[in-house]
C-alpha cells in the first residue's frame, strides 16, 4: 500500500514539471548575422572592459567625488632619475590614460627635474576637459638625432585643454643656434587644437620656436615667460599659422628672433600687456614665401613694451611673394626703449639674401594704424614704410606718434616712406612723409635718405 502511494506522488510530480515546460514562455532567438557581416568589435577598454592594462592604468590615477581624476606622471614609472625616452614612455603612458578617462583629468608633473625626450598628447580625448599641471622641469636632450619631427612637445587635436603649473620647460637649444640648414624642434607646439588656455608656464632656450600654434582656435596664453639670450636665432617666442581667434595677454618675452610673429592664415589675434625684448621686436609676417598662403586680418597690439630690439612694430612681405592680404592691422599704447626701426613696413624683407625674385610683393597691405606709439629710437630713421611698387600699400594712418633719438643718434630722427597711401593725426615725431591729415591720402618718399641704403 505504501508503495503504491509513493509511486502516485511520482507520478503526480511528473505531471506537474511537464505542464509547466509546456507553458513557460520561449526564449526569442539570436538574429542570425547577415552574409558577409563585419565582425563583432573588441571590448572598449575605456567602458570597463577586460583588457588588464587599462584597469592598471585606471588602478595609477587618483579620484574624487566630483568625477575628476589626477593621473601622475610618477605612478607610471616616471623619475627625475630616469632617462629622456623612459620618462617620454610614462609621460605618454599616463596621458593615455587620462585621455580615456569619461570625466575631467589632470596629467600631474610633480616638482623635480625630468630629462624628458620628444612626446606627443594627441586626442580627440574621452573627457570634456584635460588638464597638463607641468609643476616640473623637463629638460629636452642635447642630441638633435633624439628628435624625428618638428616638436619637442606637442598637444594635437585636443578641446578645452589646459597647461598650467608654474613649470619650466628647457629646450638646452645653445649648441643648435649656430646650426644652418637643419630642421629643429619646436619647444612647445599646439595643432588642431580648440578652447584651451596656457598660463604660468616658462619657456628657455628653444632649439626653434618656443611655442607654435597651427591651424588652432580660442587659444588664450596668459602670463608666459620666455627666456633665451640675444643670439639664439630662429628662437621665435610665440609663432602664429592658420589660427584664428588667438589671445596672448601678459607675456613676457626675450629672445633672439621674434618675440610674437603672426604667419599667414592668421586672424582674430589679440596682443595686450607684453613686454618684448631682446629680440627683434612683433611682427605680422613674414608673408609670401610660398605660394597659396591664406590671409591674415584683424591683428590688435596694444599695451606693450619693447625694448633693446633690432625692430619695432614690423609688418614683412617676401619679394616677389604671390598674391595675398593683410588687413586690418592695429598697434597702439605701445612704449619703446633703444629700439632700431621702431615702426617699419618692409615689403622687400631678404634675410641672409636669402630672395629667390626681385619682382615687387604682391602682398596688399591696408587698413594699418599705428596709435600712441612712443619711446626711443637708436637708428636715424625711426619710421620706415617700404611698400610695394606693385600694389602700395593702402590707408596707413601714424597717430600720435612720439620717437625721440638716443643721444648716440642724429639729434633729428626721420621717416621714409615708399609707394605708400595714408595720412597723419596728432603729434608726430619724427615729422611724417605721409599726407599732412588723416583725410589725405598722399604717396611720398624723403628726399634726403634713399631707401635702398638702410
Amino acid at each position: 500500500m505504501a508503495s503504491s502511494m509513493l509511486f502516485k506522488i511520482v507520478l503526480i510530480s511528473l505531471l506537474v514539471v511537464a505542464t509547466a515546460k509546456k507553458h513557460a514562455p520561449k526564449e526569442p532567438k539570436a538574429p542570425k548575422a547577415p552574409k558577409n557581416a563585419p565582425p563583432a568589435p573588441p571590448p572598449d577598454a575605456s567602458t570597463g572592459s577586460s583588457d588588464s592594462s587599462a584597469s592598471n592604468a585606471s588602478s595609477n590615477a587618483s579620484s574624487d567625488s566630483a568625477g575628476s581624476s589626477v593621473f601622475d606622471v610618477t605612478k607610471y614609472s616616471a623619475s627625475t632619475s630616469a632617462s629622456a625616452s623612459a620618462n617620454s614612455k610614462a609621460f605618454a603612458d599616463a596621458f593615455k590614460a587620462a585621455c580615456a578617462f569619461k570625466g575631467r583629468s589632470t596629467l600631474l608633473v610633480p616638482s623635480g627635474t625630468y630629462q624628458l625626450g620628444p612626446v606627443l598628447f594627441a586626442g580627440p580625448c574621452i573627457g570634456s576637459h584635460i588638464t597638463f599641471e607641468f609643476k616640473g622641469t623637463l629638460v629636452a636632450p642635447q642630441d638633435m638625432k633624439a628628435f624625428p619631427g618638428v616638436a619637442w612637445i606637442e598637444f594635437d587635436t585636443l578641446h578645452e585643454l589646459v597647461v598650467e603649473g608654474g613649470g619650466i620647460i628647457d629646450g638646452q637649444g645653445t649648441a643648435t643656434w649656430a646650426m644652418s640648414g637643419k630642421r629643429k624642434p619646436i619647444n612647445m607646439r599646439f595643432m588642431k587644437c580648440y578652447n584651451g588656455k596656457i598660463t604660468g608656464i616658462t619657456s628657455k632656450d628653444s632649439k626653434f620656436f618656443h611655442f607654435a600654434l597651427h591651424n588652432t582656435q580660442g587659444l588664450i596664453f596668459d602670463n608666459i615667460k620666455i627666456i633665451a639670450p640675444w643670439n639664439s636665432k630662429n628662437t621665435d617666442g610665440i609663432h602664429l599659422s592658420m589660427s584664428t581667434n588667438i589671445t596672448l595677454n601678459n607675456m613676457n618675452i626675450g629672445t633672439g628672433d621674434d618675440c610674437i610673429s603672426i604667419g599667414q592664415g592668421s586672424k582674430d589675434i589679440t596682443v595686450t600687456g607684453c613686454s618684448c625684448g631682446p629680440g627683434h621686436g612683433i611682427s605680422v609676417g613674414s608673408l609670401g614665401k610660398v605660394p597659396n598662403e591664406e590671409d591674415v586680418g584683424n591683428i590688435h597690439v596694444k599695451n606693450c613694451t619693447i625694448a633693446h630690439t633690432t625692430n619695432g612694430l614690423r609688418i614683412k612681405t617676401w619679394p616677389g611673394a604671390p598674391p595675398s592680404k593683410a588687413y586690418n592691422i592695429t598697434f597702439e599704447d605701445i612704449t619703446m626703449t633703444n629700439v632700431s626701426f621702431p615702426i617699419i613696413i618692409d615689403q622687400k624683407y631678404c634675410p641672409n639674401s636669402e630672395c629667390t625674385s626681385k619682382n615687387p610683393s604682391q602682398v596688399v597691405l591696408r587698413d594699418i594704424l599705428f596709435c600712441r606709439v612712443k619711446g626711443t629710437s637708436n637708428t636715424p630713421v625711426a619710421v620706415k614704410l617700404d611698400c610695394s611698387e606693385k600694389n602700395p600699400c593702402q590707408n596707413v594712418h601714424l597717430q600720435d606718434i612720439n620717437i625721440q633719438a638716443l643721444e648716440s643718434v642724429a639729434a633729428k630722427l626721420s621717416s621714409v616712406c615708399s609707394n605708400v597711401q595714408g595720412g597723419v593725426r596728432g603729434t608726430q615725431q619724427p615729422d611724417p612723409c605721409l599726407g599732412g591729415s588723416e583725410t589725405k591720402d598722399t604717396k611720398s618718399t624723403a628726399s634726403s635718405l634713399n631707401l635702398s641704403d638702410l
